[in-house]
């Protein structure tokens, strides 16, 4: 018998991200001026990101930006379009603490 490769179910991530709305987080950052410069890396793409860096257990922002370039098929249906650099990310985690 080999090993079947049909999954059920979602992964742990799809699953808390199913918890939250998009519209009203990206809505609350408008509000708070957090939408104020954004081009791509808006603020749903921000937190998708970094619950992936958690359940990951990244420590640095290498270890994210090379793990997401490396799966960035795998986080497109979870509507991140275009991965941001180091550079962006570190800009959007100074403003977002």
């Amino acid at each position: 018998m080999g090993k079947s490769t049909h999954f059920i179910g979602q992964p742990i991530l799809g699953q808390l991200l199913n918890f939250l709305e998009k519209e009203k987080i990206i809505k609350i950052s408008r509000e708070n001026g957090g939408e104020r410069y954004v081009k791509k890396f808006n603020a749903w793409c921000h937190l998708t990101i970094m619950f992936y860096a958690v359940i990951m257990r990244f420590d640095s922002l290498r270890e994210i930006t090379s793990a997401t370039m490396m799966e960035c098929r795998k986080l497109g249906h979870l509507g991140i379009k275009d991965l941001p650099r180091r550079s962006t990310l570190a800009d959007a985690t100074l403003i977002c603490c």
